[in-house]
């Protein structure tokens, strides 16, 4: 969005002391939205906190298109604070009030009719734009979409300054997919804009994005030159975020050209730049110091940033991995309640059309004459019925297929995690590894015996290591396989007792393993005149397996709440089965928090859960679910809020 440039230290100090002593909403308004802004590139949690501020005082007005612009300025923080999901619900918010022409004058800037509506437009345009950044993260052609429309409506209401942020950002998307030519234009656009423009805050991200084509079309000195103009204008304007990104760029291009000591200077500037802003994008920064202290041959330094860069590079990767879930997740139900909207409005169509046709066939039974056509309206308001079942059958097969690719793309992200902590350890410790061979040939052709020596024991170290991780990927491979081998599985006569017994143990076993604090009373009872069923022992092994770990996650969060108010409690878990006529039940009970009874519906739904954002994918009980109904059984739960649950799974005796 367009943003004010405030170049003197002392400005944000001023508002405040106003701030202090006005009494007047407008004016309290317009103040904490500049505060607000001031603040959006630098101490983002500060700008949150007054565009929170703003936005409560527009809905104390009801002035709802005052509403929307902070809804639109408080999801353009959110999502650079990472909150990907609530962020896309103010937009969706945002868009909502701002295209309903009926609020063009519900704002403190009372305007004449024809600039409302240019005003209403700018504040969509802004709403469009920050969408379009939000969208690019899961969907590059979702967000095109949102900078043309900002585009159109920057051309409708001639705003430059818009125009030059789109240019900005497009030529950034075309940078990403190779076409250098077209962001180049682009990019030369929004730096002839922005260069005439009071707002200069964001020229040195067009200079930076300038430089960095320059490098794909090899012209170096252009991109050097660019590079150093960025950091320039960047101080100017205060744009620590452009500033320390700028000083990353520079690095990189220096290591590319092998000069270690302006690399390592470089990278160590956007370093303590981005500490000193508070920020966790520091992985870049310690990959190329690594890379940098490998020009120097520094083993130490190299394997120490290493080491940064794995932790830094997995805990920021974790975290996307996550928010972007969790946007898919809010865009895909986003879209559902669209289509739920969509269905009610056809099905009021129909429910009119049949009144119409009620009143009709009235008519026609007066008229007598008439009877034929209304029989061929009759016909007509079959085929369209036919159709629309059609359609509602085709949505319902999409949304299946939606669900399936959410969890898909859930799983594909989870293993990708996995296996990419063992085969970075091998790729790491593989090229350092040719790195000490190199060296223990020098060492032998200078008759340092000694040295080589020590050399060949940490090549050997290092094999050592890269067979572990190497078996630690395979281990992993193999634990997936054998996860996925159910479906396609034979049933076969199966000890459901020792079944149920081993799994407990195993549950309760993992579960200590990861919190050694953790004791919970075990009870079992089984009925000894069961013997053995058919049953897939994998898959009926995987649903005792998912219920016994709910249970003891129920118990571990209550004893956690209880210990906290100073209150005794021992955590049970009960697993019991018994014949009852030809039918065998197996019950999972524990005396946790139970199911709150507003929910109890939901559960067996794929993606719901009650655990806190990233500790449940909410699939297991889901999955439980299907592969007890595939063995001809039912699974059912009986809870009371606050005492316990008991999970119920019954299967026939074949």
């Amino acid at each position: 969005m367009s943003i004010p440039v405030y170049a003197q230290q002392s400005y944000p100090d001023s508002l405040k002391q106003v701030l202090k002593n006005v009494t007047n909403d407008s004016a309290r308004f317009d103040i904490l939205v500049k505060l607000a802004t001031y603040y959006q590139e630098d101490k983002i949690d500060s700008a949150l906190y007054y565009y929170n501020k703003s936005l409560s005082i527009a809905n104390e007005n009801n002035l709802l298109l005052d509403v929307a612009s902070s809804l639109d300025n408080k999801g353009y923080v959110l999502m650079h604070m990472g909150k990907l999901p609530q962020s896309l619900q103010c937009f969706l918010e945002a868009v909502n009030i701002a295209e309903d022409t009926n609020n063009e004058n519900k704002t403190f800037y009372k305007k004449k009719k024809e600039k409302a509506r240019l005003f209403r437009l700018y504040i969509l345009s802004n709403i469009h734009h920050d969408w379009g950044h939000l969208m690019r993260r899961i969907n590059v052609d979702e967000g095109i979409f949102h900078y043309k429309q900002t585009e159109k409506i920057a051309r409708e209401i001639n705003d430059t300054i818009m125009l030059a942020f789109v240019n900005m950002n497009m030529g950034h998307v075309y940078l990403e997919k190779g076409k250098y030519d077209t962001a180049l234009v682009m990019e030369q656009t929004a730096e002839k804009i922005f260069s005439q423009s009071v707002d200069k805050r964001y020229l040195g991200l067009v200079y930076q994005l300038l430089g960095q084509i320059y490098i794909y079309k090899n012209e170096q000195t252009k991109a050097l030159a660019y590079f150093h103009k960025a950091i320039d204008i960047s101080l100017k304007e205060n744009n620590l975020n452009s500033l320390n990104n700028a000083f990353y760029l520079l690095s990189d291009y220096y290591l590319k050209e092998k000069s270690r000591d302006s690399s390592v200077y470089y990278a160590r500037k956007g370093m303590e730049g981005y500490r000193a802003m508070g920020s966790e994008d520091l992985s870049k920064g310690y990959t190329l110091m690594f890379k940098s202290y490998q020009l120097f041959n520094k083993p130490d330094s190299v394997l120490k940033y290493q080491e940064l860069a794995l932790v830094a590079t997995d805990s920021a990767y974790q975290k996307k991995v996550k928010n972007l879930t969790e946007l898919q997740k809010s865009s895909f139900t986003e879209q559902q309640r669209l289509q739920e909207l969509e269905k009610e409005k056809v099905q009021a169509q129909y429910r009119m059309r049949n009144y119409g046709m009620l009143g009709i066939l009235i008519i026609f039974t007066v008229v007598g004459i008439l009877l034929y056509r209304n029989n061929l309206q009759k016909q007509k308001a079959k085929q369209k019925i036919e159709q629309a079942y059609a359609d509602l059958k085709s949505t319902q097969a999409q949304l299946i297929q939606s669900e399936k690719m959410a969890s898909l793309g859930e799983l594909t992200a989870g293993i990708a995690h996995e296996i990419q902590n063992p085969l970075n350890f091998v790729n790491n410790f593989s090229e350092l590894s040719k790195e000490l061979l190199d060296e223990m040939k020098t060492e032998l052709d200078n008759g340092n015996e000694e040295e080589a020596r020590e050399i060949a024991n940490d090549v050997i170290q290092n094999l050592e290591k890269i067979n572990h991780h190497g078996k630690r990927a395979d281990a992993i491979v193999k634990g997936m396989l054998q996860h996925s081998r159910s479906s396609n599985s034979s049933k076969e006569p199966t000890d459901i007792n020792k079944l149920a017994d081993e799994y407990l143990r195993l549950a309760y076993h993992g579960l200590r393993a990861k919190d050694k604090s953790f004791n919970a009373t075990l009870n079992t009872d089984f009925d000894e005149s069961i013997g053995n069923i058919n049953i897939v022992p994998q898959d009926i092994g995987r649903v005792i397996l998912n219920l016994i770990t709910n249970a003891f996650y129920s118990t571990n969060e209550k004893q956690t709440i209880r210990k906290a108010q100073g209150e005794k409690y021992d955590p049970t878990v009960s697993v019991s089965t018994k014949k009852v006529g030809n039918k065998v039940e197996i019950m999972v009970a524990d005396n946790g928090n139970g199911i709150p009874q507003k929910v109890i519906d939901k559960i067996f739904q794929p993606f719901f859960t009650t655990k806190p954002t990233g500790q449940g994918t909410g699939l297991g009980l889901s999955l439980a679910y299907d592969i007890v109904k595939a063995h001809g059984g039912e699974l059912r739960v009986q809870t009371k809020e606050g005492e316990g649950s008991e999970f119920i799974i019954q299967l026939p005796i074949v």
